[in-house]
């Protein structure tokens, strides 16, 4: 079976997967499936500790598979675009590297929703405060 793909399509596939080739690399990508995430809660979340990270975040960058939004004094990653979603979505399900995010049910409304819902969107349930009071 012939590879319709080109010399150069296929080096820069090898260098896609070769920035995705360092375990903490990978964790940190499989880990911003989920969504950005500041360097902080990066190293909380992964326990990878603050030099180690940012030299792999920077060769994520260098790779071109993440980028960074800045606020104030933080920096918020996320995967650069839809193609190293896809990857490392692929990779992440064939090795269990990370929960795929789910969004729970949607539960239908029952008979003892109470009437002053009604008009409130379907997606949306108020739920009175334990004590019956305010916040």
């Amino acid at each position: 079976m012939p590879i319709n793909a080109t010399r150069a399509e296929t080096e820069a596939a090898a260098e896609f997967l070769k920035g995705l080739s360092n375990p903490n690399r990978l964790m940190i990508a499989a880990r911003l499936i989920c969504g950005e995430a500041s360097v902080g809660d990066l190293e909380a979340e992964l326990g990878i500790r603050q030099p180690t990270l940012s030299q792999q975040l920077a060769g994520l960058r260098d790779a071109g598979l993440v980028t960074t939004r800045r606020d104030a004094k933080q920096v918020f990653y996320r995967l650069a675009d839809e193609k190293a979603a896809q990857i490392v979505g692929v990779l992440s399900e064939v090795f269990d590297l990370a929960p795929t995010p789910r969004l729970p049910a949607l539960q239908p409304r029952s008979a003892s929703t109470p009437s002053s819902l009604h008009g409130a969107s379907t997606f949306a349930r108020i739920l009175p405060f334990p004590d019956g009071g305010r916040a």
